[in-house]
């Protein structure tokens, strides 16, 4: 169903994927990359998502750990990990060494030893454990530092804050008749829910937060850490594997698709109006204004002309220090009426937010959000007055907008903590959870979701985003290659079909240039142009219930004149088989430059990160289309 294309081509950059290896001993595997494990099987189920060694500087950036020395031995009934690793930093260095012990009875035990070359200051360092999220709601065993148990379990609804506290040991079932109990040493572990990030995983990190940081492990300092997983099942039958053929089965109507906005920074606004013809459709454009940086009237007007160029409504999200209210809400909506826009929405934002704080907290001196949308109501402003955060999920989750909304909006990045390829779309299963969450925290209340990208617009955690100049895979950057490329527009298909079947109201997935953009720097149209021209296309359409059988595949399907079309992405590295019955149209594969490209033969194969669109006549009943 697709052609060949370079790696470049699907990531947007030229560094080598991780090189990935399989371990196993007897019915325990687990999957060896730059020298953690991920996907920890016992009898072909998942018990541990991952097992991470890493070290975080002072701006919870995370050093690439140089490997040396490595050495793996595997036997029936056993396997042999040993390496030797090296985080290097401006004029800061630590090493360690790792040995990882896997057996077939069900124990993987990880040791490292750690010595820090020069003063190294550090958030954490040491290992981490992830959970699957789909143990969420499921029962938690807890044994604390001191040897008490605590009973409980996973959260189903989001935790704010962490859930789990003091912890040398955690044991849960991953499936019935199956016991994991995962065991720590080196200093006290506690746990954060990490979908608030969408991170598809429960985190049990070294070092508990309310430790001062960063620390500093001085020069010649040695740090010993140890993790012990020990998993018990009643049967070893293996869990059968994912089949290679992928089937989508359409069922009946079910809602509406949402409307498409782009978010546009003032900075980049003459470079979108330069664009506007290759942008395509969208509903909305929602331009930031913040008078702390001189955006007035004139920086309105503009941006407003440029809407109209798309066919797309203004909406405004302004900036406000949330001091005086009163003297804040008429300062917005006196440039705005001298604009002589009309906006469809203003979108207030607490310069707070920008800066992640604790639950529940309004900073002295400063107003709750709810005083804000009054004043602003109190103008008489006919727009939508929508409250959230410019900010992720996390800090929504924390601290939800007080007062009567008219919506509510946040936004979502995939690489917060990790940046290899795999966790980036394991993101996508986590949405569901996400929008759950936020409305049990806004009630009845319209989501404006997004935007919704790889890389983050800014870092609420530390100093600044980090700096990528080598366009590598590296957590908390802003510039992420794989935007661009035919992995990005798989990925925003993931998004589009996760929000549309949550029954979000606005969607955001990018800008009209910039490093989140539609489009690159030399006016080249993004893969995932095609994908947003698609969704605006289709907003407001009636949207049809799509099930898929295959976890890696994701669709979305939605009224197109007299048929009803299909978006279907494969979001694996490994080509997926899609057969196509009679009556079903290939409309195109989207190519690297975001043309819906007809190929010569229509092969039943969806390569990797690959994203088309078929179309088929509604039947009045369920209808098979893979």
């Amino acid at each position: 169903m697709t052609g060949n294309v370079s790696d470049f081509d699907l990531f947007g950059t030229d560094q080598a994927v991780a090189e990935r290896r399989i371990l196993t001993a007897g019915p325990l595997s687990a999957i060896l990359e730059d020298g953690n494990l991920r996907t920890i099987r016992f009898a072909g189920v998942e018990a541990v998502r991952a097992i991470n060694y890493l070290a975080r500087d002072a701006s919870w950036g995370t050093y690439k750990a140089e490997l040396s020395n490595l050495q793996i031995w595997e036997g029936e009934a056993a396997f042999e990990v040993s390496y030797e690793g090296l985080c290097v930093g401006p004029q800061v260095s630590f090493s360690y060494r790792m040995k990882i012990v896997g057996k077939a009875s069900g124990m993987l035990i990880l040791e490292a030893e750690g010595v820090a070359l020069a003063d190294f200051p550090t958030n954490r360092t040491g290992f981490v454990v992830l959970h699957p999220s789909e143990a969420a709601g499921a029962r938690l065993t807890i044994r604390h530092s001191g040897g008490e148990i605590e009973e409980t379990t996973f959260p189903e609804t989001i935790s704010p804050d962490q859930p789990a506290f003091d912890i040398s040991a955690l044991t849960h079932e991953p499936e019935p008749g199956m016991i994991c109990t995962v065991a720590m040493q080196g200093d006290a572990f506690e746990m954060e829910d990490q979908r608030n990030w969408t991170d598809a995983s429960f985190k049990t990190y070294v070092r508990p937060l309310t430790k001062p940081r960063p620390y500093v492990i001085a020069k010649g300092s040695k740090d010993t850490q140890r993790v012990v997983v020990s998993i018990e099942a009643k049967s070893s039958a293996s869990r059968p594997r994912a089949a290679d053929r992928a089937t989508l089965t359409l069922g009946g109507p079910a809602g509406r698709m949402p409307s498409m906005a782009l978010f546009l920074d003032p900075d980049d606004l003459p470079a979108a109006v330069a664009a506007a013809s290759q942008l395509g459709p969208a509903q909305e454009v929602i331009v930031r204004f913040d008078s702390g940086r001189g955006h007035d009237e004139h920086m309105l007007r503009k941006a407003a002309g440029f809407s109209a160029s798309i066919g797309a409504r203004l909406a405004i999200e302004a900036i406000f220090d949330t001091i005086d209210p009163g003297a804040e809400a008429k300062s917005v909506v006196d440039a705005i009426r001298l604009s002589g826009v009309d906006p469809s929405a203003i979108l207030v934002s607490p310069r707070r937010e920008f800066k992640t704080r604790a639950s529940n907290m309004v900073p002295t001196g400063e107003r709750p959000v709810g005083d804000v949308e009054a004043a602003l109501k109190d103008t008489a402003t006919e727009a939508a007055i929508g409250a959230g955060t410019p900010s992720f999920f996390t800090e929504f989750n924390r601290n939800p907008p007080a007062g009567d909304p008219d919506f509510v909006f946040f936004s979502n990045a995939a690489i917060v903590h990790a940046a290899d390829d795999l966790s980036v779309m394991e993101t996508l299963s986590v949405y569901p959870s996400v929008i759950a969450t936020a409305r049990r925290l806004s009630p009845q209340k319209p989501i404006w979701l997004g935007p919704c990208t790889i890389g983050m617009r800014h870092n609420p955690y530390g100093q600044s985003v980090a700096a990528n100049p080598a366009r590598a895979r590296i957590p908390a950057a802003s510039e992420d290659p794989r935007h661009g490329a035919l992995f990005g527009a798989a990925f925003t298909v993931g998004v589009a079909a996760q929000a549309a079947a949550a029954g979000v109201d606005r969607l955001i997935i990018a800008s009209p240039t910039g490093s989140f953009g539609l489009l690159g720097p030399t006016g080249i149209r993004h893969p995932l142009q095609a994908v947003h021209a698609e969704l605006a296309t289709a907003a407001g359409a009636e949207r049809y219930e799509v099930l898929v059988d295959h976890p890696g595949i994701a669709a979305i399907a939605y009224r197109f004149g007299e048929y009803i079309r299909v978006m279907v992405a494969n979001l694996t590295p490994a080509a997926v088989n899609v057969s196509v019955p009679p009556g079903t149209q290939l409309v195109g594969v989207i190519d690297k430059s975001a043309n819906l490209m007809k190929p010569l033969h229509n092969q039943p194969t969806l390569e990797p990160y690959r994203s088309v669109v078929v179309q088929c006549q509604p039947t009045g009943k369920p209808t098979q289309v893979g």
